[in-house]
């Protein structure tokens, strides 16, 4: 089912009003580059599969410490594009996230600071349908660090695996039934090491493949978008 017109219409307006109130750099690099007509079929987009490591969820007070990210299509993976960028946080990590995520201080110490991430991020992101798994993290993680160094929101057009598998292919489930390492055993996929931002990202991006294998008609960028 497509997005009404409506839901285009206001997130057009959204990510316009954000253009204009960028600043001159990254950021307003990243909206001149435009998004894709909503009308796109799925087959002819750009995207590109994100994972942000964190040290917390407080979007405002926990810091950036990885993103990962691998370009992609509807139906392949382009491995080869696949980066992880490291964010240096202002303050040392605590034990408990450490044991996460497993990104230490020492891994940290020739990291870039927010600003210069930024730097490297936006222009690799842009024009791109961004693709990840239970998205909220990603878009108040990036548009809390837009804010800080832009004073501007991040706007861009998400996929959202987890929601999509919600929408598309609704069944009881446990708890965790829709956590991404369980999505992708029962669809046959490879189980991969979590919390490692290029993995996580490689990971999402291959569930979307599968996902889209099984719709018997070709979506566009509006049927697929996070609501």
């Amino acid at each position: 089912m497509m997005v009404p017109p409506f839901g285009a219409w206001r997130f057009s307006r959204r990510f316009e009003a954000a253009r204009r109130a960028a600043p001159e750099g990254p950021l307003r690099d990243f909206y001149d580059a435009g998004h894709p007509a909503f009308a796109t079929p799925v087959e002819d987009l750009d995207l590109i599969a994100i994972d942000l490591e964190t040290d917390g969820l407080d979007f405002d007070h926990s810091a950036l410490l990885e993103a990962g990210f691998v370009s992609m299509r509807h139906d392949r993976i382009f491995a080869g594009t696949g980066k992880r960028i490291r964010i240096r946080p202002p303050a040392a990590l605590s034990e408990a996230s450490v044991v996460i995520h497993r990104i230490t201080d020492e891994a940290l110490k020739d990291a870039l600071d927010e600003e210069a991430a930024l730097a490297e991020l936006l222009p690799l992101l842009a024009g791109k349908v961004l693709v990840a798994h239970f998205a909220e993290i990603e878009t108040g993680f990036l548009d809390a660090a837009c804010r800080r160094v832009y004073g501007t929101p991040f706007i861009a057009p998400f996929v959202c695996t987890m929601a999509l598998e919600n929408r598309w292919f609704p069944r009881p489930r446990a708890a965790d039934g829709l956590r991404l390492a369980k999505l992708r055993a029962q669809y046959g996929l490879p189980a991969y090491r979590g919390h490692d931002g290029l993995i996580d990202a490689l990971a999402c991006g291959e569930l979307l493949i599968a996902q889209l294998a099984l719709r018997n008609s070709g979506p566009t960028l509006g049927d697929i978008l996070r609501r």
